[in-house]
């Protein structure tokens, strides 16, 4: 909401439409996912409840996973405590059954090394490969809005699903284009 770190303002401009809730893409997500589908939506410990309240209305929440990331985040270096994880608030449409054995709610996975950022708030392929290895088959199509830097696309590609994702800024589609371009 808002946030751009201080470190990284010289290298990203603030992200379009960052400064509200948006959710007018709930509904269409609901509309379009099969029974039996997950969604996984991130979000910030301070905008969690307006999330999931807004999430609730169409989904049922299952969880809120936790995602460590291993390592101190930015913020008010001196004045507040080091941001080291990230909420995932993982709902369905109907009764889901995980892919694989039962996992942790707390997922450690080491965050891009800043120098790699196509996107400020880039997310790891391998969170992306958790997420989309337990709830979905090779051959389904993953929906990836708000795509950024492209992490859940790769990691779909690499996984054997078919993908549609979109972004409103042309800089991070191409970014992630390029991504998904080098997978093999």
């Amino acid at each position: 909401m808002r946030y751009r770190s201080s470190s990284r303002q010289k290298k990203f401009t603030a992200i379009q439409n960052d400064d509200v809730i948006f959710a007018d893409w709930l509904p269409d997500a609901y509309r379009v996912l099969k029974p039996g589908g997950a969604l996984y939506c991130y979000t910030r410990w301070d905008v969690y409840p307006q999330w999931h309240q807004r999430i609730a209305q169409l989904f049922t929440v299952k969880n809120c996973i936790i995602w460590s990331k291993n390592g101190g985040g930015m913020g008010d270096l001196r004045g507040q405590y080091s941001p080291s994880h990230e909420f995932l608030i993982f709902t369905t449409k109907g009764r889901h059954i995980l892919n694989g054995k039962r996992i942790s709610d707390v997922w450690p996975v080491a965050r891009d090394a800043a120098a790699h950022h196509v996107h400020p708030t880039q997310k790891p392929v391998k969170l992306a490969e958790t997420i989309i290895a337990k709830s979905s088959n090779p051959g389904d199509t993953v929906l990836i809005p708000f795509c950024g830097s492209g992490s859940d696309c790769v990691a779909a590609k690499k996984l054997g699903r078919r993908f549609i994702a979109f972004d409103v800024e042309q800089r991070y589609i191409d970014a992630a284009i390029k991504r998904v371009e080098l997978v093999a």
